[in-house]
């Protein structure tokens, strides 16, 4: 009788799931797959108003069988955990690419660094983004990775409990089997959250989803008391009818009640409606590159009214640091943490910004007239920010500050009618003489790009031989004001100007005389300068008006821009090189003056056939290739290393990790503990090895009971057993743990050289292709009790 446990195991065994070994997760675990996997179906359908199209499914549904797939396998094959999650995920970036990006793939099917990348974002970021972005979902790609690695990861834990974690209880009740149910559960939230405010067929699904439950948790608790039911017709009778009109009962209510009781589609709670998303100031124009229109189509228009403003006080309105050659601009959001385009949203207090000194402090209220933009005129550097009553959205949610630059931006728009009070303390600015012993500070700008030559040139002309930076800066200052004229290219004024501030317009600047600009091109080029000579600089756009006692009145006309540049210790110190004059002469062309130029002996021709007799010889200079040229592969390299290095990685890796596993296991065992503890370790070192073959090890078995079983499995699939069969070997191992004795270290060593001479035979008979698969696989026998 103890040996038809062994015997009927070894049937069971084999190197590949066949008709046996799949019938191992019995029926009951079967249906425990199959219903997590349907209600994760059901659950990422969800995911159908986000995406607009159903092209999501194949991700969809490609995660839930790829993530349960491999947990299905794994257990299959007798894997560990750690391994079964290594290859789920080498499955989830193999499978990925053409599931759900297959428009980045290599030949539609193969992985490529772009889609390996966008697996990798599209998990971490891709669920910000979804709930961000406006629906439907379809930019940036790596956002149809949502409702793959959703299902991927829903299903791999959910089946990895249900055919490891549920099974090892005889009778397991309803609480450990819905605790399966969670993961389903989540998935269908995230559909719900990441939607939109039309639902897709929300009661349907729901009623669906919460019967398929019901149905199975009932089941389950008729498989748990399967022997009273089995003793009881009338109990069983009465069990099965009474779940059947539960579940029926909660499906026609929850149908009626769901379309009866369904709050309207406004009341639906959506994550994208509640997350603003950040503001992103490259998705407007430059401000500065609107300069032309407020002096020319605004430049009578009351644009708003400012009560409360000081004499010779300016207001911001925009900060750029980020030139390309083309244009002045707003950096990126997250290049820098003081960068012009990092804003935050409006606190009840804004912090001061890092570098600073404060000054005067002005309290002042200022209301909207013909201004329209996301720019919002402030004072200096903000405090305090208050909106009054306004028509529609409030736009304190909608405000964004940066409190480096002192900028702040409305995303809903700037208009007619807003009216809001601020209180601002102006940067302190000390005398030259007091800044003459102050180095600039070391503040990490935006490079600039494309700078015309005559920047550079001129930026060293008009410095001059000063010493201290405050001084070059006011020379380049005094030099752009003395040989500038004003224009803003209007019909009334003396000469013509062009506007823009790129790398053209500025080396027209500087090559014409006289030079002819507005606060445009001459903050801009003063900037460049200031950035040649290695000072950070900015330019600010805003306006400076001509303060009234009560109320301001601002016009297109008082536009303007300066440029400022920080010193260490005071904060940004502001500089206005924009000369005042407007009567430059129309003659803008000056004719190149004509130097003589030296005369110079030529010396005698040389004779060209003794040129004809040398030969010319290549040396090592002028074969070097130019430094300046990246280095790039081939594209058949990428797609060699994608096709053969990925599944060669997917290979190596696991082996490495189980190898390390074993070699950890087998040493453990046979180093540490007493000498009856290691001998009794050889034997649990050769079930193990054996188990990994593929061969089924009884449980609960004593010694000579596992080496009856090992021994009849291993004659019927042709497995070397060594001489005198594995009992020797079993009671060789009992005499030395139970008959009290002093164990040498003979007798360890002997144990363990029989343990691994019968594996080794084994393992050469099994095969090549068996052994291959034992060496990925990796058991620990739990150790014996002491008798």
């Amino acid at each position: 009788m103890t040996a038809a446990t062994p015997r009927t195991s070894a049937t069971r065994a084999g190197a590949r799931p066949s008709a046996s070994t799949l019938d191992r997760l019995g029926t009951t675990t079967w249906i425990d797959v199959a219903v997590i996997c349907g209600l994760s179906l059901i659950a990422v359908a969800g995911f159908a108003p986000a995406f607009g199209h159903y092209a999501f499914l194949s991700a969809a549904i490609g995660g839930v069988v790829v993530g349960g797939g491999v947990a299905v396998l794994g257990r299959l094959f007798r894997l560990s955990v750690p391994l079964t999650l290594v290859i789920a995920l080498a499955a989830y970036f193999l499978l990925g690419t053409p599931l759900a990006l297959p428009g980045l793939a290599l030949f539609s099917v193969l992985p490529s660094l772009d889609s390996l990348s966008g697996l990798v974002l599209g998990a971490v970021f891709g669920w910000s983004d979804a709930v961000t972005l406006q629906a439907p979902l379809e930019a940036p790609p790596y956002v149809a990775v949502v409702p793959y690695v959703g299902g991927w990861l829903v299903s791999l834990v959910c089946v990895n409990l249900a055919v490891r974690w549920l099974p090892r209880t005889r009778r397991p009740g309803v609480a450990r089997a819905a605790v399966l149910l969670i993961g389903p559960l989540v998935l269908f939230l995230a559909g719900i959250l990441l939607g939109t405010r039309d639902a897709y067929f929300a009661g349907v699904r729901g009623v669906f989803f919460a019967a398929v439950a019901l149905l199975w948790l009932s089941w389950r608790r008729a498989r748990a008391n399967r022997d009273l039911l089995a003793a009881d017709t009338g109990v069983r009778r009465s069990r099965l009818l009474g779940g059947a009109v539960v579940v029926l009962g909660a499906v026609l209510v929850g149908a009626i009640g769901g379309s009866l009781l369904a709050p309207p589609a406004a009341s639906r709670l959506v994550v994208r409606d509640e997350v603003t998303p950040p503001f992103d100031p490259l998705d407007y124009p430059s401000p500065l590159a609107g300069f032309r229109k407020y002096t020319k189509d605004l430049q009578k228009t009351t644009l708003f009214t400012v009560t409360g403003l000081q004499s010779g006080q300016v207001i911001r309105l925009a900060t750029m640091d980020s030139y390309d050659g083309v244009v002045w601009s707003v950096t990126a959001p997250g290049s820098q943490a003081d960068s012009s385009g990092a804003f935050e949203l409006l606190g009840s207090t804004i912090p001061r910004p890092p570098l600073f000194t404060a000054g005067a402090t002005t309290t002042a209220t200022i209301d909207i007239r013909g201004y329209s933009d996301v720019w919002l005129p402030t004072l200096g550097y903000v405090d305090r920010l208050a909106f009054d009553a306004h028509r529609g959205q409030d736009p304190a949610e909608t405000v964004r500050v940066n409190t480096a630059t002192g900028t702040s931006a409305v995303t809903s728009g700037v208009g007619d009618g807003l009216r809001y009070t601020i209180q601002a303390t102006a940067q302190k600015i000390p005398n030259d003489r007091a800044l003459a012993s102050v180095a600039p500070a070391k503040v990490a700008l935006p490079p600039v790009d494309n700078v015309p030559d005559i920047v550079s040139a001129k930026a060293e002309e008009y410095a001059g031989s000063a010493d201290t930076a405050i001084q070059k800066l006011r020379n380049i200052e005094r030099s752009l004001k003395a040989l500038g004229y004003l224009s803003h290219g209007r019909a009334s004024d003396p000469v013509p100007s062009r506007a823009g501030e790129g790398a053209d317009r500025m080396t027209d600047l500087l090559g014409k005389a006289p030079m002819v600009g507005d606060q445009e091109q001459y903050a801009s080029v003063f900037a460049l300068m200031a950035r040649h000579l290695g000072y950070p600089a900015r330019v600010v756009m805003g306006f400076a008006p001509k303060a009234a006692s009560g109320t301001t009145t601002v016009t297109g006309d008082d536009v303007t821009a300066w440029v400022e540049v920080p010193f260490d210790g005071v904060g940004w110190v502001p500089f206005f090189p924009t000369p005042t004059k407007t009567d430059a002469p129309k003659n803008q062309t000056t004719k190149p003056k004509l130097e003589p130029q030296p005369q110079v002996r030529q010396p005698p021709p040389a004779d060209p056939r003794a040129d004809e007799l040398l030969t010319p010889v290549k040396t090592k200079d002028t074969e070097k290739k130019d430094p300046t040229t990246p280095f790039a592969l081939p594209a058949w390299v990428w797609v060699v290393l994608g096709v053969v290095g990925i599944p060669l990685l997917l290979y190596v890796v696991p082996l490495v990790i189980v190898g390390a596993l074993k070699r950890r296991r087998r040493r453990v065992r046979a180093s540490q503990g007493p000498p009856d503890r290691r001998a009794a370790g050889a034997w649990e070192e050769l079930t193990d090895r054996y188990a990994e073959l593929g061969l089924a090890v009884p449980e609960r078995a004593t010694r000579l009971q596992e080496a009856s079983a090992l021994q009849e499995q291993s004659q019927a699939q042709n497995l070397r057993v060594p001489p005198g069969g594995l009992a020797t070997l079993a009671r060789h191992v009992d005499a030395a743990v139970f008959d009290g004795s002093d164990v040498s270290d003979e007798r360890v060593e002997h144990a363990w050289t029989s343990a691994d001479d019968a594996v080794a035979g084994a393992t050469k008979a099994a095969g090549p292709l068996r052994a291959r698969l034992a060496a990925f696989r990796y058991r620990r026998a739990r150790r014996r009790p002491p008798r």
